[in-house]
């Protein structure tokens, strides 16, 4: 059915190209179809014929922001407000831009001027409670989550981030009422239920982590972040079978993410499978920016394991890749002259 109206209204903007009105229809059928370069181009489109096109240059903006490619949504949601300053709709995304790259102050501006230009709801009072919470300014975040919370009381992701700001204060009985406010008005969302999962783990109370960790991935089940803290809350318990699981089903979902790799090699290493462990740390290398410290992980392994040839090896590695290695190089030096050591006295 897409496919019938985008080659509809593909020819009616070659019959008539200055209609901007059929540009419009036709990225709104793109974005229905989350083809969203497609739509992106159709939007360049408008502003060639009319760069001050506001409604473009925030669409341009939102789906270059969605990419993460935010240098370039603060391109377009910049040029808008040039053009429409009071526009609070281009401060308050300039403001989500800001955030994300973690310029705080140039953040609060933009959410400031969305404000001062007409929007009073709870979004932007939740953007700020987010901002603030993220910079470690509590009492003000909570304010502004009160205040969002004011407007839409059953803001499933009011509450939930308010949660959050609790569970960092250490409000933990408020963080959970504020999640299960939260989940019980949406009771799909796998991210509540995985933050009270790990609300549960520090509160000590065992079965019910257990109950949330369940449920985040029922209802996601490829939900990557739950599985590894689903191993790691087993892994504490001593649970090495369960965690080594709930590892190598983290690292089937996303093989290409170096986290769940390491924490299953530590595993590994601490129960003393070493060959386990030093595949599934090799595993990570080419995953890893910092090789450095994954070559030391490695080598330590071989040590453990009584194999000084292959400990030397790998020291040698992380020495040569890293300018700063002093200490490794020590380490190094040590073990290479028990090494030497142990063979001429088993020569002799």
């Amino acid at each position: 059915m897409h496919e019938d109206k985008i080659k509809s209204l593909v020819e009616e903007i070659k019959n008539d190209p200055n209609n901007l009105n059929n540009y419009r229809a036709l990225a709104d059928l793109y974005i229905d179809k989350q083809d969203y370069n497609s739509a992106f181009n159709i939007y360049q489109e408008i502003l060639k014929k009319n760069e001050n096109d506001i409604q473009a240059l925030l669409n341009s903006g939102s789906i270059k922001f969605y990419t993460k490619e935010f240098k370039e949504a603060l391109k377009f949601y910049s040029k808008g407000i040039e053009i429409e300053p009071e526009n609070s709709l281009l401060h308050y995304n300039a403001g989500n831009v800001y955030a994300e790259i973690n310029d705080f102050e140039d953040a609060v501006r933009e959410y400031k001027s969305a404000i001062k230009t007409g929007m009073n709801n709870a979004a932007i009072y939740n953007a700020m409670g987010i901002l603030y919470s993220d910079n470690g300014k509590y009492p003000d975040a909570k304010g502004f989550f009160l205040r969002a919370l004011q407007f839409e009381p059953d803001n499933s992701e009011c509450l939930a981030n308010y949660g959050t700001l609790c569970q960092r204060m250490g409000d933990f009985k408020l963080a959970e009422e504020n999640y299960k406010k939260s989940f019980a008005i949406k009771n799909d969302n796998e991210q509540v239920a995985l933050a009270l999962a790990n609300l549960y783990v520090q509160m000590e109370r065992k079965n019910e982590a257990g109950e949330f960790f369940q449920k985040a991935v029922e209802i996601k089940p490829d939900y990557y972040s739950a599985w590894v803290c689903r191993a790691i809350f087993h892994s504490d318990e001593k649970e090495f079978d369960e965690a080594i699981k709930y590892y190598k089903n983290a690292i089937e979902l996303e093989p290409k993410k170096s986290n769940a790799y390491m924490l299953l090699a530590h595993l590994l290493l601490n129960e003393k499978r070493y060959d386990e462990a030093i595949d599934t740390y090799k595993r990570s290398l080419e995953l890893t920016e910092n090789k450095t410290m994954v070559y030391v992980f490695i080598a330590n392994a071989y040590m453990l394991n009584s194999n000084m040839k292959e400990a030397i090896n790998y020291y040698r590695l992380a020495m040569k890749s890293t300018k700063d290695n002093a200490e490794i190089t020590l380490i190094y030096i040590d073990i290479l002259s028990e090494f030497i050591e142990g063979k001429i006295n088993n020569a002799a």
